[in-house]
């Protein structure tokens, strides 16, 4: 399960920087034929505007909240935990990853000049990361984008073995691209927008403090004025009346989320006959799409032989899996109903720990119960807390397909 919420019509993931950033590594080490956009107000107005590009949006398989309004929206919608899943992140993220893991990653567009700064810096940087390939693409029209593929591009990059693709075009041109590559590039296809211009030092990205105060779009209206100004003056106030809009219908809205969030569960959602038991972490790595059936049963077999060894531990000797990955599904697998309530922001550990104390004293009252029982929590915020507990420990958390 992906949890989403629609802003504006489009999909947009609700997931913390971390766990997307866990989910794009994933399907890179699968290899898997992903299209992942970064969301900001200027290409959810774009997706507005035009049905063909919202199209490509609601089939991307991630949608992340970029832009700092798009991570408000989504705390006034009560995802508390939300924060912001820019492109620099992400990719600075994935670079340090993928060195640790062996995942290759080739870089399209831009300049050759841009890309050659990029290599440097790099090379000076991550020292060990793999780089597949680099293909500059400085103009190309989205009539062209639409009307040819580059067969030579495709065959290049699936030799290369690369699991990341960094696609910078610009929005709507890269995700439109990625879209017409979906299928034919074995690879996860992330659209950075300006992060190559900003990685290589080109176009300076704005200071800590300016992005905590969600004013970075002024930081690049200042430096870029002609171009922004006509930007921003076009998109951001229909953004706001539309926002603003959808914010102020919150029935209509709850039950469209509450369907969208749910209805892909294929459970009968009776929360108190829910198994909640941990997943052994072999069918978790299986599920997940993560390892095969006959890795697992090899290891078993290894695990039988030498008796000091855990599964994951064999997994990760014999590279069949990353550690980070293993370790974030380890937690997972055993992840507790306060520690959830906790990371999304709707109890204070100072809160909890006065709640347990009393489930002490209670006999034959659950936590969830009690809290429910004295209002601080209500019986829809605990009901999906207690859904997210069993999808992260039966392994079902962020795999988009959930077994009947």
């Amino acid at each position: 399960m992906i949890p989403k919420k629609e802003l504006l019509n489009i999909p947009v993931a609700c997931l913390p920087l971390d766990e997307q950033i866990m989910l794009m590594l994933r399907w890179a080490k699968m290899r898997s034929s992903k299209i992942v956009c970064l969301a900001n107000v200027h290409m959810l107005m774009e997706a507005y505007w035009h049905p063909g590009f919202k199209s490509v949006l609601q089939k991307a398989d991630l949608v992340t909240p970029d832009g700092k309004p798009l991570v408000f929206m989504l705390r006034r919608l009560k995802v508390y935990n939300q924060n912001q899943v820019a492109g620099m992140d992400i990719f600075l993220n994935l670079c340090n990853l993928a060195e640790y893991t062996g995942v290759a990653i080739y870089f399209i567009g831009s300049t050759s000049e841009i890309l050659e700064k990029i290599k440097h810096k790099l090379d000076r940087e991550y020292p060990i990361l793999k780089i597949a390939g680099m293909r500059a693409i400085p103009h190309l029209s989205i009539n062209k984008i639409c009307a040819e593929r580059d067969l030579e591009l495709i065959e290049d990059i699936n030799q290369s073995n690369a699991g990341i693709v960094f696609v910078c075009l610009g929005c709507p041109k890269q995700e439109i691209w990625m879209s017409q590559y979906k299928g034919l590039i074995n690879g996860v296809m992330i659209g950075v927008g300006a992060v190559f211009s900003m990685y290589s030092g080109i176009m300076p990205r704005a200071p800590y403090l300016v992005q905590q105060a969600g004013l970075e779009w002024l930081y690049r209206l200042i430096q870029e004025p002609r171009r922004l100004g006509r930007r921003y003056g076009s998109t951001i106030p229909p953004f706001l009346y539309l926002a603003t809009k959808q914010l102020l219908t919150p029935c209509q809205q709850t039950s469209k989320l509450k369907h969208q969030n749910l209805s892909d569960a294929n459970l009968i959602l009776n929360i108190e006959q829910l198994d909640i038991s941990p997943q052994k972490i072999g069918e978790i790595l299986v599920r997940q799409g993560l390892i095969t059936k006959d890795a697992l049963e090899k290891a078993i077999q290894e695990q039988k032989q030498f008796s000091n060894l855990k599964i994951g531990e064999i997994l990760v000797n014999k590279n069949l899996i990353s550690l980070p990955h293993l370790r974030y599904f380890l937690n997972s697998q055993n992840i507790k109903l306060g520690e959830i309530l906790i990371e999304h922001k709707l109890i204070k550990d100072s809160k909890l720990k006065q709640v347990l104390l009393t489930q002490k004293s209670i006999k034959h009252q659950k936590l969830g119960e009690i809290l429910v029982k004295f209002n601080m929590l209500s019986e829809e915020q605990m009901r999906m807390a207690i859904l997210e507990q069993y999808y992260r420990r039966k392994g079902l958390w962020l795999n988009e397909k959930t077994p009947n």
